[in-house]
């Protein structure tokens, strides 16, 4: 990534350019906050029928030139891309969700997340999870209880692998992975997959999601809903066209999208006859 194109980045992201001095966990710690913050998480490309680009050019373009969101594939390439620009090395990983199902049986490698390491320590790094995106770095520790801005998290280790689980009253599991690092082929199968597969929920509901300091904001097809980090819940349903994009300029940042894709997005959630129902 050229200077240029970091700049425009951190602009983005609403970042200060690091100084010189700037200690590599401070920065990460920074960046992991500020991204899922400002770049949603939504999936608008494959519930209207688009497979998005993984290519790395495209990626950048959508999501931060033309101030778009996208899904795991997309926000962690990107950041991914940021952070080897900035010094850090970085692998790519597939994890196994147990997030909205009971044990995550039957369900594929689909979820793509990074690990880097920063002073003998490896890091689990993450911006695009949706609703449960992290807001830190996770150290590869387990069975220790980790703080982020919005939630405790830890990692419990079972065999060969790491499941991640998060504090809602109970320890929750969120999925399941190893240090296998895998390649951009991986990367375009589980892709096509999720974009087109007929099993796949991508392709069937609307997921836009997005987290900053007081809570989590989550659009699933038309049910809008709000948890604060005390822990309060709001709710409501969106029933027009008006409330649809208030709703998605207000809540998610998504202040670009033409009038074409947003009668995409409406026609579609019209169309739909359930809605999709998970643990949030």
């Amino acid at each position: 990534m050229e200077n240029q194109e970091l700049d425009l980045y951190f602009k983005r992201i609403e970042a200060e350019k690091p100084e010189e001095n700037t200690g590599k966990l401070e920065l990460l710690k920074r960046l992991h906050q500020l991204h899922p913050k400002n770049i949603t998480f939504e999936n608008i490309d494959t519930f209207t029928g688009e497979t998005p680009s993984l290519q790395i050019n495209a990626v950048f373009n959508k999501l931060v030139q033309l101030k778009r969101g996208g899904y795991c594939y997309e926000q962690n390439l990107l950041f991914k891309d940021v952070l080897e620009s900035l010094g850090f090395t970085v692998k790519m990983h597939l994890a196994r969700v147990f997030w909205g199902s009971k044990d995550g049986a039957g369900t594929a490698r689909s979820h793509m997340m990074l690990t880097t390491d920063i002073d003998g320590m490896t890091y689990l790094v993450d911006v695009g999870f949706g609703s449960m995106t992290l807001t830190s770095p996770i150290v590869l520790k387990t069975d220790t209880q980790q703080e982020t801005p919005n939630e405790l998290f830890r990692l419990v280790n079972t065999e060969d692998f790491y499941t991640l689980e998060v504090m809602k009253n109970e320890w929750l599991p969120i999925y399941k992975f190893s240090l296998e690092e895998i390649e951009f082929s991986d990367l375009q199968m589980a892709n096509w997959y999720i974009a087109t597969g007929p099993e796949s929920i991508f392709n069937k509901f609307l997921m836009v999601t997005r987290v900053d300091e007081e809570a989590r904001y989550a659009l699933f097809n038309s049910t809008f809903n709000i948890r604060w980090n005390d822990g309060r819940k709001e709710s409501s349903e969106i029933k027009d066209m008006d409330q649809l994009v208030f709703t998605l300029k207000t809540y998610f940042n998504l202040h670009h999208l033409s009038d074409e894709l947003l009668e995409k997005i409406y026609g579609k959630l019209r169309e739909a006859q359930t809605h999709f129902s998970v643990t949030q």
